[in-house]
């Protein structure tokens, strides 16, 4: 679609929800509301609508599975195959748990492809249909790659046999490869998206007591349904992004989907425009919305006004987080492992987290990192505090869900739910063996470690999903290799005694280590696991830490380590630093079963 084509009018539909009937929010009997990131949906037995290639055979259910290889996942910070069972199992606990209002902070499909957006619309509107759920999404970077969608394709489909067949919507799109044309694996654009979405918080709701976005007006009082509606079009919501002539739809919206509280949906995607004319997608979020879109700011100051005078009890979600998410240990983590390391250029900067706060937003879910965390940004000169909330991908380690409930006046109880049993988990481990005999067989690169398909369940092979990405991934690409050689060298009683010494002392001891034979560098070094499981899983990976390795780490903190290190190409110096955000990460505020205060400004860990 031409980037300046206008949009049709998006048509109204019959909806049939059971849960039409109003709740109050904040009253007796509270709703929850879950926050369900990161799905990364791909339809594993797609209709490729491919002569070349329908999928692999499934030996057991003789159905054609439209699945990635296992080396491709255990080359990604994201499962492709495993998740779409897991998204499903999220749902069937929210049914049994009687929760009906349910958020998605984008990257709800793997790269916004029909069959995978259509099969997300299955999905949703199975849930909604027989289960009474209201679903209200925003865009992450995998939803919309391309604000207008594009030819596109991927290399790494399980073929017949084992072998990786490459599927495209141009026969030409890879060279050197045989490809398997299908229009279904193609980008979507934000026209096509919104509109197979509709009922999902994109444009009106009969059922919604109110809905706006931001180029728009906020008449409450004398609010329509079908004046909303008419005014929703995407052609209604373009902004264009510096001397661009191109135009951009933001699908920004707030909603009150039931009596007493507003959902924010912030569009953070920014795409930026080549010389050609073509729009590049960007990862990067608020650092670059607070450039490219200042519209979204005011809006958002205008949204908090008006729930505060309407005394709406406000939550803003967006895929991208407003707040630093590595526990206050992000500059320590640039200048140990460097600006471009650890997807550092998403952190938000402080100068992006205080013009959020100054809007007067206060409670904010966000995703994106697949990262479970609880970050707050206090502006000093004001009295604003912008409480961040990661909501960990169920993607990925660790795979959760996260829940809130409205406790007390400006009072709320947030819950982490992980996924721990997931139906239908293996269903692909006999198609995953298949390749990793093809890899054998034909000697190719990339043969992964096998016992993956002995985990027991989804949260074990997601661990080992996050340890295996972690050896072959993490630590070739952002670790110095002098510190790797240290902490797989050192046992914990040598760290214990470097501690102990003067930084002079602490460099001849750490470069007798380093030289030393006597411990050859090979796997993981424990400390860099742990590391991980922390910095990814929080809470919940520091309850996957052995006691006995807590205890070790909290006198390895409570030591006089000397910090004397001015040379940052020094051993003693790498190793400092590492301490240092490991011990900031060790010491996280609540991010599994906490509450927030919003009027006394407290964060508090429950049992």
């Amino acid at each position: 679609m031409n980037k300046n084509t206008l949009i049709p009018t998006i048509l109204g539909a019959a909806f049939t929800l059971a849960c039409s009937i109003q709740t109050s929010f904040g009253q007796s009997g509270d709703p929850t509301i879950a926050f369900l990131s990161d799905v990364h949906l791909q339809d594993v037995y797609a209709d490729l609508k491919s002569k070349e290639f329908k999928g692999v055979l499934h030996p057991i259910n003789g159905k054609f599975a439209t699945i990635r290889t296992m080396k491709s996942q255990l080359n990604s910070t994201r499962l492709f195959n495993e998740n779409y069972f897991a998204f499903i199992q999220a749902l069937e606990d929210l049914k049994q748990k009687g929760i009906l209002w349910v958020v998605l902070p984008g990257d709800f499909t793997d790269d916004g492809q029909p069959m995978n957006v259509m099969a997300l619309k299955s999905i949703l509107d199975r849930y909604s249909n027989e289960a009474g759920m209201r679903f209200f999404l925003t865009t992450g970077n995998h939803d919309p790659v391309k604000p207008y969608g594009g030819i596109a394709g991927k290399r790494d489909f399980l073929g017949v046999n084992g072998a990786e067949q490459a599927i495209a919507g141009s026969t030409d799109f890879f060279q050197s490869t045989t490809v398997a044309k299908s229009d279904q694996i193609n980008y979507w654009g934000y026209p096509e998206i919104t509109l197979a979405l509709a009922s999902y918080g994109f444009f009106p709701h009969p059922d919604d007591l109110f809905w706006a976005h931001p180029f728009e007006e906020i008449d409450y009082e004398n609010y329509e349904f079908e004046r909303a509606k008419a005014n929703s079009t995407l052609e209604n919501r373009m902004y264009t992004i510096g001397h661009s002539e191109g135009l951009l739809p933001d699908a920004s919206y707030v909603v009150e989907p039931m009596d007493g509280v507003w959902l924010l949906a912030l569009d953070g995607n920014v795409y930026t425009q080549s010389e050609n004319g073509n729009w590049n997608g960007s990862s990067v979020g608020f650092n670059q919305a607070s450039i490219y879109k200042k519209h979204q700011l005011d809006w958002i100051q205008k949204v908090v006004e008006e729930a505060k005078k309407r005394h709406k009890t406000l939550i803003s979600f967006s895929h991208y987080p407003l707040v630093e998410f590595h526990d206050g240990a992000s500059e320590e983590m640039k200048s140990l492992f460097g600006q471009e390391k650890f997807q550092l250029a998403r952190v938000p900067s402080s100068e992006t987290s205080q013009q959020y706060a100054e809007t007067g937003l206060q409670l904010h879910f966000a995703g994106h990192m697949h990262i479970n965390d609880t970050g707050i940004y206090q502006d000093q000169l004001s009295d604003n505090t912008l409480y961040n909330i990661q909501v960990p991908s169920l993607a990925a380690f660790p795979a959760a869900y996260k829940t809130i409930q409205k406790t007390g006046q400006n009072q709320f109880e947030i819950q982490t739910i992980p996924l721990t049993e997931v139906d239908h988990m293996n269903e692909f481990f006999d198609l995953y063996r298949m390749e990793h005999r093809w890899l054998l067989e034909n000697q190719r690169p990339g043969i992964w470690d096998s016992t993956i398909l002995a985990s027991k369940d989804y949260a074990e092979y997601t661990e080992n999903h996050l340890k295996e990405l972690t050896k072959s991934r993490f630590i070739p690409s952002d670790w110095p290799k002098s510190l790797v050689g240290l902490l797989q060298t050192m046992n914990e009683q040598e760290l214990m005694d470097w501690s102990k010494m003067n930084s002079k002392e602490g460099e001849l001891f750490l470069s007798k280590k380093i030289s030393s034979k006597e411990s050859p560098i090979s796997g993981t070094p424990q400390m860099i696991e742990d590391f991980y499981l922390l910095k990814n899983g929080d809470e919940l990976g520091k309850k996957l830490i052995p006691s006995d390795r807590i205890t070790f780490y909290k006198s390895l903190f409570s030591a006089q380590v000397d910090t004397n290190y001015a040379d940052d190409k020094t051993l003693g110096w790498q190793l400092t630093q590492f301490i240092g955000i490991f011990q900031k990460l060790f010491h996280s505020l609540p991010a599994d079963h906490f509450q927030i205060d919003l009027n006394q400004r407290t964060i508090e860990k429950k049992d």
